[in-house]
């Protein structure tokens, strides 16, 4: 049981702490590699997301597979958190945040990371029907409900190949609302920078 817990404590501090490692490192690039820099781990994180859930499904699970796939997640997680100190101050041309201002909404968009990686990664249990396609909102607590409305209107649920949409769509969707609740952060902490 200690284990258990000594993991877990283990794991949260390194969620919390991924975001400002990736932050410290991105300064160290020069300013104009940065956004093509962000766009490529981004986009290599979720595409292994996205091929290591479809490898996962074939037996037996493989503990390294298992790790490798949580890294993953917890990468892409981190890079939306960071997406707008790398992307909008270069492109909006806005002052950047001061140091304690931008430590402050980091943590903050840190520790909105916790819920949502809970939501994707502790499966509900299917208490209607186990035959059902999945639902993406059960897993994406802000877009899932649209997700699942454009699924259902394109036609996609139930079909040949939904295993595939399904797993892109909760892909993009969890980069994607991590991304907004940190801009949201960065907006506001960057009008509390302001008023310094």
């Amino acid at each position: 049981m200690s284990n258990i817990v000594f993991g877990l404590i283990a794991a949260i501090i390194f969620v919390l702490a991924y975001p400002f490692i990736l932050d410290k490192l991105f300064t160290l690039l020069r300013e104009k590699s940065r956004i093509p820099v962000y766009v490529l781990i981004t986009s290599l994180a979720i595409l292994l997301r996205i091929g290591g859930t479809e490898l996962s499904h074939a037996p037996p699970p493989d503990p390294l597979l298992t790790y490798t796939f949580l890294a993953v997640l917890v990468t892409i997680s981190a890079m939306a958190v960071v997406m707008p100190y790398i992307c909008f101050t270069r492109l909006f041309f806005t002052p950047a945040l001061s140091g304690r201002m931008k430590s402050l909404s980091i943590l903050t968009g840190s520790l909105f990371q916790i819920p949502f990686l809970a939501a994707l990664l502790i499966n509900p249990e299917r208490t209607v029907d186990a035959a059902l396609p999945p639902l993406f909102a059960e897993y994406l607590p802000g877009l899932g409900h649209i997700f699942d409305a454009v699924a259902t209107a394109l036609g996609f649920v139930g079909q040949a190949g939904y295993d595939l949409i399904f797993t892109i769509g909760v892909t993009l969707g969890f980069y994607i609302e991590l991304a907004i609740v940190s801009t949201v952060f960065w907006a506001i902490f960057s009008v509390f920078s302001k008023s310094e």
